[in-house]
């Protein structure tokens, strides 16, 4: 029987398909803290960093439907 999330269980296999997941939709490279925390992240059990990743990937795939939702930017927390 296969274990769900058994790709997740080689550490180097589970940051580079997040690292790629995040810059894709993000537009832009990983920054290199942003990069050492997905690295720590990519670390844990291989169960928790699926169930991780595939909310990221559902999140990543829907789009806001109201205007009352106010995406906020670094520069505008400063």
């Amino acid at each position: 029987m296969r274990i769900k999330y058994e790709e997740f269980n080689d550490e180097e296999y589970a940051f580079q398909k997040f690292k790629a997941l995040l810059e894709e939709q993000l537009g832009r490279d990983l920054t290199k803290i942003e990069a050492r925390k997905i690295r720590w992240l990519s670390e844990w059990e291989q169960e928790t960093v699926g169930v991780l990743f595939d909310l990221i990937q559902e999140v990543a795939g829907k789009e806001i439907k109201s205007d009352n939702h106010k995406c906020h930017r670094r520069e505008d927390l400063k």
